[in-house]
């Protein structure tokens, strides 16, 4: 009886093993979206015109006012005294060289770009969508909006985020914002 019963676990266990490699190998070769999903994720883009935001959402938001006509910035946005071109690459200056920070979505025609950030500690990363704008021709800002969309993160977090981003980009231009 032990015999008949240790022979029907061990070949429970390879039918296991073979569907399990089986699985690996149609990931591997690009399948398996119907299982666990696509690979690039489903997280829409942000537009800041349509964008409904309330300072007591969970995330933050800079913004200009003309822009996020329906959202309720938790603070206007800083005019940078450079042009938007050199605004948009100190941005991606920044994300390319931190370690920290992933490049999810580029695009440049609307100078608008999503970022993942996840700092050390936390199991998921935060978003970070920063549109550049135009203020004239020796200015620009940017609407920047950090938020979390799995897992939890707290008002703060977001804030501090900002904050370090906006810091980083003034201290590479030596310019302060007004």
């Amino acid at each position: 009886m032990l015999d008949r019963f240790r022979s029907l676990v061990v070949g429970l266990s390879l039918l296991v093993v073979v569907a399990l490699i089986g699985l690996y190998l149609v990931v591997q070769i690009g399948g398996g979206e119907d299982i666990f999903g696509e690979s690039e994720g489903n997280l829409p883009p942000i537009d800041f015109s349509q964008l409904v935001y309330d300072v007591d959402d969970n995330g933050y938001l800079l913004c200009p006012l003309d822009l996020c006509e329906k959202a309720v910035p938790d603070a206007p946005s800083p005019v940078f005294t450079m042009n938007q071109n050199r605004l948009r690459q100190l941005f991606v200056a920044y994300a390319d060289g931190n370690p920290t920070v992933d490049t999810f979505r580029f695009d440049l025609p609307a100078s608008q770009f999503d970022f993942t950030e996840r700092l050390p500690g936390k199991t998921f990363p935060a978003v970070i969508t920063v549109k550049i704008i135009r203020v004239d021709a020796y200015s620009s800002t940017a609407a920047i909006y950090s938020r979390q969309p799995v897992g939890s993160s707290s008002k703060s977090d977001h804030a501090e985020r900002v904050s370090r981003w906006l810091q980083v980009i003034m201290n590479a231009t030596g310019q302060p914002v007004s």
